[in-house]
């Protein structure tokens, strides 16, 4: 690869991976588990205060890297685009994904949000980039799906879907309004104010009057949505996206909700009910039909599926797990 460069949060550092299978796997397993690892972190803490204390933890190491970097500091604007686009990824998006989870399984969660791809063709057919015959043909799909997966929830888990559908348009939202070119002081400054307003949420919420419940089980779930979640499967998509085609670096978004489904069963005894293989099947085939229709190159931002970190790309398919 000589000197080419793949990118963490999003900006250039020295190639991590040497090939294709490698970051393919990661993207692939990492941000299939993200959602069992949010369910186990919830064993141990509050869901906003757990995901306000993994962005911040996430959100410092970046600005420690970007000070070792001597990177400058932000302006004025891309501070205030910063905080705008740092609420609607991780505030609402991955902490909507958090605090679902109190009413809905995590297999559930990610087959919700996994719909994300299908909110970003409406957005950019409102933008002015018109959707074909096949990508409204996948979102058609997709929202059959969730209506399929609603369909067998209870009224809490009727609340859970209410919390998802907008966390995904929000995570939508930020991702076409998301500065590329801020450097990883801007990804920092995006994940700090996304935990600050969630900080707030959970004090608002009364989170914090219940003190936590630390479990080796709930630590190291937090450690791995900070390390593998927030930044090491972001590199590797990073990767995929500077040396592959768009839908083989998008591929994670129909593999990543079946890996999710299936652990959530294996590791939590979530029921495979018929709703739940019905619509796991529906959305992928939305997903696939959309992603594989939209893989020829476009002047659009990636955008993927919260607690999936990235950055712009080739402009195909998802952007930004969990």
């Amino acid at each position: 690869m000589g000197g080419r460069r793949v990118l963490l949060a999003g900006r250039s550092v020295s190639p991590a991976f040497g090939g294709t299978a490698v970051p393919l796997a990661v993207t692939w397993l990492v941000w299939g588990t993200t959602y069992l690892a949010i369910a186990f972190g919830l064993r141990g803490t509050e869901p906003l205060t757990l995901s306000s204390v993994r962005f911040l933890t996430a959100g410092l190491l970046l600005w420690c890297l970007a000070e070792r970097r001597r990177e400058p500091p932000l302006t004025p604007v891309r501070r205030r685009g910063a905080t705008l686009v740092g609420v609607l990824l991780f505030s609402v998006g991955m902490g909507g994904v958090a605090l679902a989870e109190e009413y809905v399984d995590s297999g559930t969660t990610a087959l919700f949000i996994a719909t994300v791809p299908l909110w970003s063709v409406l957005l950019n057919t409102v933008r002015g980039r018109p959707a074909r015959g096949a990508e409204w043909a996948g979102v058609w799909l997709g929202l059959a799906g969730v209506a399929v997966l609603s369909a067998g929830l209870g009224r809490d888990g009727l609340t859970g879907a209410a919390i998802l559908l907008p966390a995904a348009m929000c995570w939508v939202l930020g991702s076409h309004l998301d500065d590329h070119a801020a450097g990883v002081r801007g990804s920092a400054a995006q994940m700090l104010a996304g935990g600050a307003a969630l900080a707030v949420a959970a004090a608002v919420r009364g989170e914090f009057a219940s003190p936590p419940r630390p479990t080796w089980g709930a630590v190291l779930a937090l450690a791995y949505l900070v390390v593998f979640g927030s930044l090491l499967a972001m590199a590797a998509y990073r990767h995929l996206t500077a040396h592959t085609g768009p839908a083989l670096a998008t591929s994670y978004a129909f593999v990543a909700p079946v890996i999710a489904v299936l652990s959530g069963a294996l590791f939590l005894d979530e029921p495979l009910t018929a709703h739940v293989l019905a619509g796991t099947a529906l959305i992928a085939v939305a997903l696939s039909t959309t992603l594989l229709t939209r893989s020829r190159p476009v002047a659009q931002p990636l955008t993927t599926a919260p607690g999936h970190p990235a950055r712009g790309g080739r402009g195909t398919g998802p952007r930004r797990g969990g």
